[in-house]
């Protein structure tokens, strides 16, 4: 079913806001573009959001291939307008959660950027895309930042080559310059690299991360004295067998609700090929009962974190995992049938735009006066939305006095009925 030119105040009070970056013709490709984002499709293309926006097909092609806009400046407003209130707002007591994510293109050999690499929503080599992501992250909210795409090449890379820490960089630089506020960066073990770390505390910045156990780290053995570099899977059964007694208990809340104890052991100490000085906390438990690691060793540069305050803020990772999967489950991160990386770019920041639009209504409550029951999840509000865009459009059928001639509508008698 299509709806035509449905209007929710809501939603155009929002995309107002991007108006000074964009054409009259290219504003209603874009407001055609996130009305038709809140419905669901079987596959998403330009040409079933067409269908679906009663728009024609070209205005939204042109739109999305050929015409001149930058997805930074539409980035930079759609943060903006996080940033203005309270609601939606980053915060000095939430984390800057780094990570990536793959869009798998199993058959898609021809798509810019898709190649056999490690893609974690699968968990497994795949062929597909892959996007270096930042959210903010705190107990109470979480929003996407921005991305930078990955290219992988064969062979020696070029000069012009950036590499997932590079992105990373990037990333952080870019959240810093913009005055987004948070306590710490978080990142797993995928990017705790030297190059990473020593460019964090560069900065002055305060990072929580988790390393691999087989990452060497300065270490005095507690039977020899002597100090050298062990592997952290060397270190681990030295502690249990000498410093069982020196482990401290922490608790910690889990999503679930339910308490978990953990018990931890901490040394002042440094990675093998990195300057900066650490605090590295060996944690002797799963996270939760689909952890598959019953030990984890964290990281920070902040010599006063205390071991709960690191374990809660490494946990806040979950954020960008959530967003993660908001933005494909509910929003078409990973539905692109583009092969471009322009197009792909501009594909994901309109999936991050629509996201952000939802978070936006939900923060505000702006359907608390029109539901009964204010939606719980983005993916509640999002289906009440496109509800709500059904409703309009309807109404507006009704009021249509010349709608049947618009639809070609052969029967006298269905056409009696819409001029009634």
């Amino acid at each position: 079913m299509a709806h035509f030119n449905a209007r929710l105040r809501f939603i155009d009070q929002f995309l107002t806001r991007f108006q000074p970056i964009f054409s009259n013709t290219q504003m209603s490709a874009l407001r055609g573009l996130v009305y038709g984002m809140f419905f669901d499709y079987k596959r998403l293309s330009l040409s079933a959001i067409a269908r679906r926006t009663n728009i024609h097909y070209q205005k939204l092609q042109y739109f999305f291939s050929d015409s001149s806009w930058d997805i930074n400046k539409l980035n930079d407003v759609r943060l903006g307008i996080l940033q203005n209130q309270s609601t939606t707002r980053a915060t000095p007591n939430g984390v800057f959660a780094l990570d990536d994510t793959g869009c798998p293109k199993p058959y898609a050999h021809k798509t810019e950027g898709a190649q056999f690499q490690y893609c974690g929503s699968l968990g497994r080599q795949e062929n597909c895309n892959v996007a270096v992501a930042s959210c903010f992250v705190s107990n109470t909210k979480h929003f996407p930042i921005n991305f930078k795409s990955y290219i992988p090449v064969q062979g020696q890379p070029p000069e012009s080559f950036k590499s997932k820490p590079d992105l990373a960089k990037e990333l952080i630089s870019e959240a810093v310059a913009k005055n987004i506020p948070f306590s710490s960066i978080v990142f797993d073990a995928w990017y705790t690299s030297s190059e990473v770390i020593e460019f964090i505390a560069s900065k002055n910045l305060v990072f929580v991360a988790e390393t691999k156990i087989n990452r060497s780290i300065y270490f005095a053995h507690p039977k020899t004295k002597q100090q050298a570099y062990m592997r952290a899977e060397e270190i681990i059964p030295l502690i249990k067998q000498f410093y069982a007694h020196r482990l401290k208990h922490v608790e910690i809340l889990q999503q679930n609700g339910k308490v978990k104890h953990l018990f931890t052991y901490t040394i002042k100490s440094k990675l093998k090929d990195c300057s900066t000085p650490l605090q590295i906390f060996f944690i002797f438990d799963k996270w939760s009962d689909t952890d598959e690691k019953d030990v984890h060793v964290l990281i920070t540069n902040n010599p006063a974190m205390s071991v709960k305050a690191a374990v809660d803020t490494y946990l806040l990772r979950w954020g960008i995992e959530e967003s993660f999967r908001e933005l494909k489950d509910n929003f078409c991160f990973d539905q692109y049938q583009v092969h471009d990386q322009e197009q792909i770019q501009r594909h994901w920041i309109i999936s991050f735009l629509v996201w952000s639009l939802t978070y936006w209504i939900k923060q505000n409550a702006c359907l608390s006066k029109i539901l009964q029951d204010s939606p719980q999840s983005l993916g509640q509000c999002k289906e009440a939305i496109a509800a709500l865009i059904i409703i309009d459009s309807t109404c507006l059928l009704s009021k249509n006095k010349t709608i049947a001639e618009t639809l070609k509508i052969k029967s006298q008698r269905l056409i009696q009925r819409l001029e009634n």
